[in-house]
């Protein structure tokens, strides 16, 4: 009987034992085996003095020249006692209620974003509610109604979204549900990413229902968005520097309300943590520089809803390089190594070691699949990064990526970057992660270039590129063609080349084929049909004379397409050569070029909608957020009606014979209507 309790016990402490940390070098920070939460503060407190003290060991050798040395340091437990050791059982996770409302019905709103995944809607500058178009330019919501035809498009409310006209902020996309309208930015005087919620009336009328705060640093990407809208539930990702929390007064994120503006500035409730140490995901990944990557699910609830916003967040800790995609069902995240110090002699060493095609070559990553339903993460470990997101996607039972194989620590003497199809069950991802086999990487063509371009579509994967990082053409480079990468998901070891005739500088979906774009000369940018219905093919180019695109962002392209595959596609143009570059703070507005698409996949421009930089109303000011780094141009097609916003300004358009004409214009600098 004795003997018994004894073992009882001995496995009831061994179950209540903190996992050990993996073995480690003195210049390594600590990484655990299985994917587990920090089991109280002072344990991940801990866990980043160990690895600012790894940090500067690293530093210190770096400086002296020498060679990390294989001593092993000691697993230390960082929680030494069973009493701060409550048993984890990674199996369970509680949902509340508002969470569970996170896979309530979708919204019925008409979509008008050209988005990566159906039924995920993307954060953008522009929405639909019912007749209304709602626009977001210069931290300011704008609301245009449509009408029944071009005789009623009417502009109808104007509200800012900021409540000062010095607010340190950015706010750059919307995200619709039923009536409501959440706009996201990140404010630096508060260091946090916010949300203000507002309501719009059926008479077209902005209500602010409340703004919140969510501490974080900023989630700004160049091509991704922060948001999505995944059955009536926000998706928002938002990153916080580990090194950040203070060791002697951790301050967790809060989710706090804005109340009002007081005599020392805005005045917040004191608010709630969105996480706390036990919620966040010790790494499985060493990192010097650890981020905690957090993904939170907050359902907007009924048109009805009060001013409260319940968010439930995995937050995992993690290298701060990443790239996330969103499914119907699934947050993954991928991580990867990048430059976390700067001993040269050492990455110098580890590079030279490597061979250079060797399957150890590309940079150590760790993929994370998120559930959005219970916030439950499950990991695996693989090698190199993305592209961006659209070179990512799921299906039912698999995950595809377009990996690039590289290191960043590493020099790249190729002339192209080396590129690997990655495929993968769900059903390998674990909470205690294992390493993808070789097999799961297939070797493919380059692209031409480091410029890449990617997009995954009916069942393949579509990429091409160019051999600048910019789209910019100058007179140097005259007669230019490119490459294009058409791989089979089924089956990609066989992988089609095709010669393109411009370079690749955007490759979109357009139901079950591709669109490229791109240029062959600095006279006109060229836009290109891939039928992917059989052996691919490119079926026709358009050459847009004297035009050059001008947002860079996968919502600048959009399409509409009838039942026998004929359609009108639009993209942001501009004449001026040097615009070419889509530079991200470009804030000019654009004009709108629209390209008739037949059922036999060939091309006729039907011109542009243009812009007019003269038609600000003199009353009107940018105050706040006037900088598109989101774009402010778009092309707009909604059942048969085709617009084009171009700053400030909303254009209808209809397609007559070979062209597109003008049939009414709104402006909605002027001062908006009195109620």
């Amino acid at each position: 009987m004795r003997q018994w309790l004894c073992t009882g016990l001995a496995l009831l402490l061994a179950a209540c034992a903190t996992p050990a940390p993996n073995a480690r070098s003195a210049t390594e920070a600590p990484s655990w085996p299985s994917l587990q939460r920090f089991t109280n503060e002072r344990e991940f407190l801990d866990y980043v003095r160990a690895t600012n003290e790894a940090r500067a060991a690293r530093s210190a050798q770096g400086r002296r020249g020498q060679s990390p040395g294989k001593q092993s340091v000691a697993s230390e437990e960082l929680c030494p006692t069973p009493e701060d050791c409550p048993l984890e059982d990674n199996s369970e996770i509680m949902v509340t209620a508002s969470a569970r409302a996170a896979v309530s019905a979708a919204s019925a709103n008409t979509a008008i974003t050209n988005v990566q995944t159906a039924g995920v809607d993307e954060g953008d500058i522009v929405k639909m509610i019912g007749p209304y178009l709602i626009v977001l330019q210069d931290g300011r919501l704008f609301s245009i109604d449509t009408g029944d035809s071009s005789a009623d498009l009417t502009f109808t409310d104007r509200i800012n979204v900021y409540r000062k006209d010095h607010a340190d902020s950015w706010y750059d996309e919307i995200l619709v549900h039923e009536n409501r309208i959440l706009a996201t930015s990140y404010s630096y005087e508060h260091n946090a990413t916010e949300f203000s919620v507002f309501s719009l009336s059926p008479q077209g009328r902005f209500t602010r229902e409340g703004s919140y705060f969510i501490s974080s640093n900023d989630y700004y990407d160049g091509d991704n968005y922060a948001t999505r809208l995944v059955n009536g539930a926000l998706v928002i990702y938002t990153p916080l520097m580990a090194d950040e929390v203070d060791e002697d007064q951790p301050r967790w994120p809060l989710v706090r309300r804005w109340l009002r503006e007081g005599e020392d500035g805005e005045e917040l409730t004191s608010g709630r943590p969105l996480f706390d140490a036990r919620d966040i995901y010790r790494p499985v990944q060493a990192t010097l520089r650890p981020t905690i990557h957090t993904i939170s699910v907050c359902p907007l609830g009924t048109p009805n809803a009060g001013d409260e916003l319940e968010c439930r967040s995995t937050a995992i800790v993690g290298p701060a390089p990443r790239e996330f995609y969103v499914s119907n069902d699934h947050v993954y995240l991928w991580t990867w190594t990048g430059y976390e110090h700067w001993d040269w002699r050492e990455n110098e060493r580890m590079c030279a070691a490597r061979a250079a095609d060797g399957f150890e070559s590309a940079t150590p990553a760790a993929l994370f699949q998120i559930d959005i339903a219970t916030g439950r993460p499950r990991a695996m470990f693989i090698r190199g990064r993305p592209n961006d997101q659209l070179g990512m996607e799921a299906t039912a039972d698999e995950f595809h990526a377009l990996d690039v194989w590289v290191d960043p620590r590493c020099p790249l003497d190729a002339p192209e970057l080396p590129l690997r199809y990655f495929s993968t069950r769900l059903s390998a991802f674990s909470v205690t992660p294992q390493s993808a086999p070789e097999s799961a990487f297939t070797p493919l063509p380059g692209a031409g270039g480091y410029g890449l371009e990617n997009r995954f579509t009916a069942g393949h994967l579509v990429y091409g590129g160019r051999t600048r990082w910019s789209s910019y053409r100058d007179d140097s480079e005259q007669d230019a063609t490119g490459v294009v990468v058409v791989v089979p998901s089924r089956n990609p070891s066989a992988a089609t080349v095709l010669q393109a005739p411009h370079n690749i500088i955007r490759v979109e979906s357009i139901g079950e084929d591709a669109v490229l774009t791109g240029y062959q000369s600095s006279e006109a940018l060229s836009m290109s049909v891939l039928d992917l219905s059989g052996a691919p093919r490119i079926t026709d180019t358009a050459r847009l004379r004297g035009r050059f695109e001008t947002e860079g962002r996968s919502h600048a392209f959009n399409f509409t397409l009838a039942e026998d595959g004929s359609g009108v596609l639009g993209i942001p143009t501009g004449e001026a050569q040097k615009r070419s570059g889509r530079w991200v703070w470009d804030s000019e507005s654009s004009d709108v070029s629209f390209v008739a698409l037949s059922n036999e996949g060939r091309l006729t421009t039907l011109g542009e909608l243009t812009s007019n930089e003269d038609a600000i109303d003199p009353t009107y000011s940018c105050e706040v957020s006037c900088i598109d780094w989101y774009g402010n141009s778009r092309p707009i097609f909604v059942g048969p009606r085709v617009f084009a916003l171009s700053g400030t300004e909303l254009v209808e358009g209809r397609v007559v014979g070979q062209s597109i004409r003008e049939m009414a214009r709104v402006n909605f600098t002027v001062p908006p209507p009195r109620h």
